[in-house]
C-alpha cells in the first residue's frame, strides 16, 4: 500500500511515512478506530520493528498505544490453570510481554507517573513468574527499585521454591527498604528456613536502627532469642557510646548473661581505665538460711574458683563496713609475707561452755622460732641436744635458752654449741649440788630461710579510692512495638513484650554478705 491508501488484508502493507486510521462521526463509550481479531490459535494484532543493523537495537516499536487515559488495554475473560502447588500451567493474559534471548518482556517508562501499573480490586496487581530467572526485577539509580503499597494487606509479596522470594538490588541506596507507621517495616517468615537473611562481603549484613526501641530484637519460645556466629571474629559484639553497657542481659529468674567456652574463657572483660568486671547484688535484705547472695561467685570442679592477679597493684581487695571483709572455710596458705594492720593475730578455739574464745598471738621485733622440752640433771649436770628437725630451720650459731627448775635448785646454761647446750646446778652454801633435778627449757632461734630485719619499716598500701562503680541511671523502656494490621497472606504478628528496665544499683553500705552457717558465729 502507498501512503494514504487502504490497508490490504492478508498481504504485506508497506509505507514510507506514518499511515493512520481515523474515526469520525462515531459516538459512544467504545469508539474504536481499528479492531483486529485472530483465529482460535492466532493473534489479533501483531506488530514488529526491525533493528537498525545486525546485532544492534534500535528505538523502533512494534505497537504503540497513546492516549490521555489508557494507551494499551488488554482484557482477558479466562483464568488460569495451576498444578495445585502454586505453579501456573496455562493462563489467559490481558497483556503478555515476551522477551526472547535477552530482551525485556514488558517495559514501562514514565517521567512522573508509573512505568507499569498493576491494579486489581481483590486479586494480584502485578505478578512476575520465571522458570529459572527472576520473576520481577526492580532497579533504580537514585530511588526505589520496587515499591509495593496496600491499604490493608501486604505491599509486596515474594514467593519462591528454591531461590529468593524477593530480591532487591541498588547501586547507592537500599536494595530492599521497608517502612511502616505502626506495623512491621520488613517481615520475613519461614517454616523451616531463615525468615530474614542479610549478606555482605565488605559491609554489614543486616543493619537495624531504633530511636526509642531496640535496634534489633529477637524472640524465641524455646531457643535463643538472638544468635550470633562468627568463624574468626566475635559472635556478638555490642557497642554503646553513651549508654550504660555495650551488651546488656536481663532475666527475671535465671541467668541474665551466660558465657560458655570449651577451651577458652567463658567470660572475658576488659577495661582500659576502670573496673573490668563489677558484680553487684542489689537486695538490701538478708538471704534466707541456707542460701547465698553475693556480688561475684566463682565455682570450679577441678580448677581455681577465683583467681586474682595484678602486675603493679593489689591483686585482691575486700572490704565490708558491717561484717567480715573475708572468710575462708578450709586451710589457707600464704606464700610471702603475712601482715596484719590495725588488729591482732589470734586463734579462735571452742570452749567447753559452747562458745568460741579468742587467743592472741605473741609478736616479736624479729622472726623467731621456738622449741620446748624437759630434761633431768644427773650429778649436777645435763647435756641437751637440739632437735635435728628444728635445728635445720634456725640459725644455730646464736640462740637463746630459758630454764625452769621443777625441783629446789638453781640452774644455769654453762655452754652453748650449734648442736646443743649444757645445763648445771649452782652449789648451795655447803658446796653441794643437786644430784637429780628436773627442769624444762625453751629454745628461741632466728629463722634461717628468710631475712627479717628488726622492726622493719612498712609502707602501707592504700585502698582504692574509686573502687565503687557509679550508680547506674534508671532506664525507662519505650513503648512496645505495636502489632501490624491484619494480613490476608500472612498470619498476624503477636504483640511484642516490653523490654524490662535495668536494675538500680544500691549504696554499698547496704550490702551485707550472709553465709549459711552464720548462726554459729558470735
Amino acid at each position: 500500500m502507498a501512503n494514504g491508501q487502504p490497508i490490504i488484508q492478508g498481504g504485506a502493507n508497506v509505507a514510507s511515512a506514518p499511515t493512520g486510521l481515523g474515526l469520525t462521526g462515531a459516538t459512544g463509550p467504545n469508539r474504536t478506530a481499528f479492531s483486529a481479531y485472530g483465529d482460535r490459535d492466532g493473534t489479533g494484532l501483531y506488530g514488529t520493528a526491525l533493528p537498525i543493523g545486525p546485532g544492534l537495537l534500535g528505538g523502533d516499536t512494534g505497537v504503540i498505544g497513546a492516549s490521555r487515559t489508557t494507551g494499551v488495554l488488554g482484557v482477558a475473560d479466562g483464568g488460569w490453570i495451576d498444578d495445585g502447588a502454586g505453579n501456573i500451567l496455562l493462563a489467559a493474559a490481558g497483556v503478555a510481554g515476551l522477551g526472547r534471548v535477552a530482551g525485556v518482556g514488558v517495559h514501562g517508562s514514565a517521567s512522573g507517573g508509573f512505568g507499569v501499573l498493576g491494579q486489581d480490586a481483590s486479586g494480584i496487581g502485578v505478578q512476575g513468574k520465571s522458570a529459572t530467572g527472576l520473576g520481577v526485577v526492580g532497579e533504580s539509580t537514585s530511588a526505589a527499585g520496587v515499591t509495593g503499597r496496600s491499604g490493608s494487606s501486604i505491599g509486596v509479596a515474594g514467593e519462591a521454591s528454591t531461590a529468593q522470594g524477593v530480591f532487591g538490588k541498588s547501586v547507592s541506596s537500599a536494595g530492599v527498604a521497608g517502612t511502616s507507621q505502626s506495623g512491621s517495616g520488613v517481615h520475613g517468615r519461614s517454616n523451616s528456613g531463615i525468615g530474614v537473611q542479610g549478606h555482605s562481603f565488605e559491609s554489614i549484613g543486616v543493619y537495624a536502627s531504633g530511636r526509642s526501641q531496640p535496634g534489633v530484637r529477637g524472640d524465641s519460645n524455646s531457643n535463643y532469642g538472638v544468635l550470633g556466629m562468627s568463624t574468626t571474629g566475635n559472635g556478638v559484639h555490642g557497642w554503646s557510646t553513651q549508654g550504660q553497657a555495650g551488651v546488656s542481659g536481663y532475666s527475671p529468674g535465671q541467668r541474665a548473661l551466660q558465657g560458655v567456652s570449651v577451651d577458652g574463657y567463658g567470660l572475658w572483660a576488659e577495661s582500659t581505665n576502670r573496673v573490668a568486671v563489677v558484680g553487684w547484688q542489689t537486695s538490701a535484705q538478708q538471704s534466707p538460711q541456707g542460701q547465698v547472695s553475693a556480688g561475684v561467685v566463682g565455682l570450679a570442679e577441678r580448677g581455681i574458683g577465683v583467681v586474682a592477679v595484678s602486675n603493679s597493684n593489689i591483686s585482691l581487695y575486700a572490704a565490708s563496713s558491717t561484717n567480715l571483709a573475708a572468710r575462708f572455710d578450709g586451710a589457707v596458705e600464704v606464700r610471702g609475707s603475712f601482715r596484719v594492720i590495725g588488729g591482732p593475730k589470734s586463734a579462735v578455739v571452742p570452749h567447753k561452755d559452747g562458745t568460741h574464745r579468742q587467743l592472741y598471738c605473741m609478736e616479736s621485733p624479729e622472726s623467731w622460732f621456738e622449741d620446748f622440752g624437759e630434761a633431768k640433771l644427773a650429778n649436777g649436770a645435763c647435756k641437751v641436744n637440739l632437735d635435728a628437725e628444728f635445728a635445720a630451720l634456725v640459725r644455730c650459731a646464736d640462740y637463746q635458752v630459758f630454764l625452769t627448775a621443777y625441783d629446789a635448785a638453781a640452774l644455769y646454761v654453762s655452754r652453748r654449741t650449734p648442736k646443743g647446750f649444757e645445763v648445771r646446778t649452782m652449789p648451795d652454801a655447803r658446796g653441794a649440788t643437786g644430784k637429780a633435778v628436773r627442769f624444762g627449757y625453751r629454745i628461741v632461734a632466728r629463722r634461717s630461710d628468710i631475712k627479717a630485719p628488726r622492726l622493719a619499716k612498712v609502707k602501707l598500701n592504700m585502698a582504692p579510692l574509686d573502687w565503687r562503680p557509679p550508680k547506674a541511671e534508671k532506664t525507662k523502656p519505650g513503648a512496645a512495638p505495636k502489632a501490624p494490621k491484619a494480613e490476608t497472606a500472612e498470619p498476624k504478628l503477636r504483640a511484642a513484650r516490653q523490654v524490662p528496665p535495668a536494675p538500680k544499683l544500691p549504696d554499698m553500705k547496704l550490702l551485707n554478705v550472709v553465709f549459711k552457717d552464720d548462726a554459729t558465729r558470735d
